[in-house]
């Protein structure tokens, strides 16, 4: 008999294997950095961020995530800093609510904490805030991200740490939508070089988020009360909720022995599943639970957020226009072909329980 396969000991073995290299599927072939890495990523869509009471609620959220990444920060980036440098080493970079106390309203809110060798380095512990200025925000664009990940290493060791950052984060920033999954965290300063790797890895992995949370609120695409995807953590404003018929309407379309819902307070997160996934079985790539709440959560689903991904340079993949909309549409079925995958998730995907869930579900 075979022994069976324990992930978290394999990816303690060759961590290398979630990493790949800079560049690489540009013309002039790889570099060396990190380019791409995997991960579990979350991502919140938020308002008000050039408020005292709003930032002081992200410095919150960095005071819950350093809690499970501070051994491992090595990196402060920047973007157009008040004061100081772009670039410093976490190990010398002030507090981030000092910093965050001495900025006017007026100034961008852009920060980075990785944990790469080098600076350049994609890196799967991350924490990254863009809060839009407070002149913008006042004009009407208000929209701001917050994004933060873990190894796929730390997990498989702690499997209801992320789940509970995720969850205390929206409490605390009260966002509009959001998600979190499995996601290739991209080269801060690299992200051009290295979206045609993400591309690519997206094609084969249909439980992959794509795409940059900051870039994504500055677009007019992304203004409608709809959400960008579906994945194993999936939150809906109220207002979002009730377009789609309610906490009651889901539960009905969505079976318990899955799906978890838990209140935020201004809103619902949903669990897809008693673990994130990446794709499906040999049948289909897709994953059986993310199908299902895609599908009835398809109504609010933008139909198209322009591009994902920059412009290629020399004919590189990437998702901008016609294949962005695709990738919107990855976990799109037929409503005949809806009671075959609810047999197959029943059938053949472990039910949710105490070690894979948070206690207080609706």
């Amino acid at each position: 008999m075979e022994p069976e396969f324990n992930v978290a000991e394999e990816l303690a073995k060759q961590p290398h294997l979630l990493e790949i290299p800079g560049h690489l599927l540009m013309k002039g072939g790889s570099q060396n950095y990190i380019g791409a890495v995997l991960c579990l990523r979350g991502t919140l869509y938020f308002r008000d961020a050039h408020t005292r009471l709003v930032r002081e609620s992200l410095c919150q959220c960095f005071d819950d995530f350093k809690r499970l990444a501070e051994p491992y920060l090595t990196w402060l980036w920047r973007e157009e800093p008040p004061q100081g440098k772009p670039l410093s080493a976490y190990a010398d970079a002030k507090p981030l609510r000092d910093m965050v106390e001495a900025m006017d309203e007026d100034d961008l809110l852009s920060f980075y904490y990785l944990s790469g060798k080098q600076p350049n380095d994609a890196s799967a512990w991350l924490f990254d805030v863009f809060g839009m200025r407070g002149w913008k925000a006042k004009m009407g664009d208000d929209l701001s991200a917050l994004e933060f990940s873990i190894p796929l290493l730390y997990q498989e060791q702690n499997p209801l740490s992320f789940l509970r950052l995720f969850l205390d984060s929206a409490r605390r920033l009260a966002p509009e939508q959001g998600y979190a999954g499995h996601a290739f965290n991209l080269s801060v300063t690299n992200r051009d070089g290295n979206e045609p790797t993400e591309a690519f890895m997206a094609a084969r992995m249909p439980g992959l988020d794509v795409g940059t949370a900051g870039l994504l609120v500055n677009i007019p695409e992304f203004k409608p009360t709809k959400i960008k995807t579906v994945s194993w953590l999936t939150l809906l404003d109220q207002t979002r909720l009730d377009i789609v018929g309610g906490l009651e309407e889901l539960r009905a379309q969505l079976p318990s022995s899955h799906f978890a819902f838990y209140d935020y307070g201004n809103g619902v997160v949903i669990q897809a599943g008693a673990y994130p996934y990446l794709g499906g079985d040999a049948d289909d790539p897709k994953p059986v639970a993310y199908v299902l709440l895609n599908h009835v959560l398809k109504g609010i689903r933008y139909e198209t957020v322009g591009s994902l991904h920059g412009g290629s340079h020399d004919g590189e993949l990437r998702l901008v226009d016609w294949s962005a909309d695709q990738w919107l549409r990855r976990l799109d079925v037929d409503a005949d072909d809806i009671p075959g995958w609810r047999a197959k998730l029943l059938r053949d995907e472990p039910c949710l329980d105490a070690t894979n869930t948070l206690p207080g579900r609706l």
